[in-house]
């Protein structure tokens, strides 16, 4: 019965102690488990984690991206509306500097053309001189010449009458003579008249010329002052009206460029604003510092270029 009693214990406490050796197990398989959800867990957050800052610096690159290219191309426009202002103001001057030589050129050709006629009219005016001098020494030479034939003729009249006195009687001769002398001196008288009556008509005529040529000679000369006096004041007129034209148009120019500067710098202050706003919703303090020291510099950058386009 002892016997039976001591291996009943020897049962018992054998069944407890494999009952303790399977809750140990249990346990230890328990704590496993556990400590491998526990390990399973941080390997999630972990990874979570590193998703989350790998998101965020894609997402700052992109940012920082956007912002250099949004620069560029304000820098870009910026420079071309520069250019295209150059080069008007260029073309401008050119225009300008065309007109004005045309200006030159034609004042130029009107005060050669003047000096040309009134080289015209002075040669026309001595030619005109010389040829009344030359009809007037001819006029002289013919009356000259008048005159030695009438000489001569009466030089032969008296000898005929000489000779005729000296063959007839002496009344008859007388009479004659008388006659002849009264006819002679009639004709001489008519002759002489006519002579004069014609060098008064030539000199009439030749003053009458000499006045018209001269009438002619003043009134070109008051159309040519009239017309140099048109094209100077023309020439004045299309300088001014010019100068107005290149005034309105750098007014305008300027006016739309202050209007365009001041839309740009809105718009970049506006962006600028909204980024540091999403920034600092989204990433930590410490990103907050890295994209403030970014929104500085690029205002800092921002007035340099404000600064340099309006010097």
């Amino acid at each position: 019965m002892q016997a039976k009693t001591a291996l009943a214990e020897k049962k018992a406490l054998a069944d407890k102690k494999a009952a303790a050796d399977k809750k140990a197990a249990a346990d230890k398989k328990a704590a496993a488990d556990k400590k491998a959800a526990a390990e399973k867990k941080a390997a999630a957050e972990k990874k979570a984690a590193a998703e989350k800052k790998a998101l965020a610096d894609k997402k700052a690159a992109a940012d920082k991206k956007a912002a250099a290219e949004k620069k560029a191309a304000a820098e870009k426009k910026a420079a071309a509306e520069k250019k295209a202002l150059a080069d008007k103001k260029a073309a401008a001057e050119k225009k300008a500097l065309a007109e004005k030589k045309a200006l030159a050129e034609k004042k130029a050709l009107a005060d050669k053309k003047a000096a040309a006629d009134k080289k015209a009219a002075a040669e026309k005016k001595a030619a005109a001189e010389k040829k009344a001098l030359a009809e007037k020494k001819a006029l002289a030479d013919k009356k000259a010449a008048a005159e030695k034939k009438a000489l001569a003729d009466k030089k032969a009249a008296a000898e005929k009458k000489a000779a005729a006195e000296k063959k007839a009687l002496a009344d008859k001769k007388a009479a004659a003579d008388k006659k002849a002398a009264a006819e002679k001196k009639a004709a001489a008288e008519k002759k002489a008249a006519a002579e004069k009556k014609a060098l008064a008509d030539k000199k009439a005529a030749a003053e009458k010329k000499a006045l018209a040529e001269k009438k002619a000679l003043a009134e070109k000369k008051a159309l040519a002052d009239k017309k140099a006096a048109a094209d100077k004041k023309a020439a004045a007129e299309k300088k001014a009206a010019a100068e107005k034209k290149a005034a309105a148009e750098k007014n305008v120019q300027t006016s739309k460029k202050v209007n365009s500067r001041i839309q740009i710098d809105s718009q970049q202050k506006r962006d600028s604003r909204t980024e540091l706003l999403t920034v600092s919703v989204s990433l930590n303090t410490g990103k907050i510092v890295s994209i403030a020291a970014i929104g500085i510099l690029a205002s800092a950058i921002l007035v340099s270029a404000m600064v340099f386009i309006a010097g």
